[in-house]
């Protein structure tokens, strides 16, 4: 086997190498002090050159979630969608009093709904908005149901999109505070990420049942388990290499929860690929401990751009309403909207997500019985738990 090792300008390390008529390219490698000021790559690029010769066609590049099309055949693609949905008129402001089986948006969302095993969903342009719309509305009722004042809280890992990529939206526009999960022994000072946990069951037991204060944040608040709104739970965890939370212990967080007046809601950007690497027969079974769930469409689902927030009736409804105050709800949505749904039933059927997985699970086992390769990178977690892993580079400190 022949390596070698490249840097890119966002300080994304590249790994290019030949088994057995396989190329490997380009994955994940977290720098401990690097700053990524943009998540931009070039799909247009990739698009161009897989085009060049057979060889090209044979590299797998893990930093997309999917292989892009150019612009203009994207837009033709989502003009055939049209057609195969039967997505004969626009959607107006969310169709939100429109006739279900005459809005395709509606019939959409309930498509959604149903496949997850939840009463509604609605559409959201991102998973930022989808996700504050979930906290804010658990925020209330917990108010509400409780009779306190108290200081709106939730819970999340340490790595949560919400903590690292949104610039503190959760504090800045919500006026919310965080709890983290966890201790300062799940984060090495020395190897960052490296080795991290996902959510445990403890970790959650030791906030949840606490009899001490709590300090939250980021505006270092004082609080009692009582004011802790919602749990969040990211499957699979994105920043620490996909790794999963048990599946028992995500049912023991969901009664701990209920039992504490706690909403627990999952940040299922890539739910697809943790459904499939808990080996569960359907949608519905990796949905059913949770209270509200976010999914996205542009990830492994490969549309343009597009996500859905899932609950019960009263929650979507309630959802609704907060989407056109967070300026959501916009005149059409259509091109995201037929994108999503044709992603969707395209790539969530016939195990594409189980495949993915062991796909992946092939390449890192022959990467890992290669001496040249195990003596420049170090998977995390060393076995694949859904069709994600993350590389590091072992460099001198």
């Amino acid at each position: 086997m022949s390596v070698c090792l490249t840097t890119t300008l966002l300080g994304v390390a590249v790994l290019v190498a030949s088994a057995s008529g396989l190329l490997l390219g380009a994955f994940h490698s977290h720098h401990r002090t690097t700053h990524r000021s943009s998540r931009h790559t070039d799909p247009m690029a990739h698009a161009k050159s897989s085009n060049n010769n057979d060889e090209d066609k044979a590299v797998i590049d893990l930093q997309l979630h999917t292989v892009r099309q150019p612009p203009a055949e994207t837009l033709a693609s989502l003009s055939k969608a049209c057609k195969t949905l039967e997505v004969e008129s626009f959607d107006v402001y969310g169709d939100y009093q429109s006739n279900p089986q005459q809005s395709y948006l509606r019939q959409f969302e309930s498509e959604v709904a149903q496949r997850f095993g939840k009463d509604d969903a609605v559409f959201c342009l991102s998973g930022g908005m989808a996700q504050s719309i979930a906290l804010m509305i658990h925020a209330k009722s917990h108010s509400s149901s409780s009779g306190r004042s108290s200081v709106r809280t939730f819970a999340c890992h340490p790595t949560s999109h919400l903590l690292l990529h949104e610039n503190n939206a959760y504090s800045e526009l919500l006026g919310m505070e965080v709890i983290f999960t966890g201790n300062e022994k799940h984060f090495d000072k020395q190897n960052g990420r490296l080795g991290m946990a996902a959510m445990r069951l403890s970790d959650v037991n030791d906030i949840l049942s606490s009899n001490d204060t709590l300090v939250t944040h980021p505006k270092q608040k004082s609080i009692t388990c009582n004011d802790i709104s919602t749990l969040m739970l990211e499957l699979p965890h994105r920043e620490i290499g996909g790794k999963l939370t048990p599946w028992d212990e995500v049912h023991g967080m969901s009664t701990l929860c209920k039992g504490k007046g706690v909403k627990f809601h999952c940040d299922g950007a890539r739910i697809f690929e943790a459904s499939a690497g808990y080996g569960h027969e359907t949608l519905a079974q990796t949905a059913g401990p949770f209270d509200s769930i976010y999914i996205s469409f542009y990830k492994g689902v490969g549309a343009v751009s597009g996500a859905m927030l899932l609950g019960n009736s009263a929650f979507i409804a309630e959802a609704r309403v907060w989407l056109r105050r967070f300026g959501g709800n916009l005149y059409s949505v259509m091109p995201y909207a037929v994108s999503s749904w044709d992603g969707f039933r395209k790539n969530c059927v016939d195990n594409v997500f189980v495949e993915r997985r062991r796909k992946l699970a092939r390449v890192i086992d022959i990467l890992n019985v290669d001496n040249d390769v195990q003596s420049i990178v170090q998977f995390d977690p060393p076995v694949p738990q859904c069709s994600m892993i993350h590389g590091y580079l072992k460099a001198p400190c």
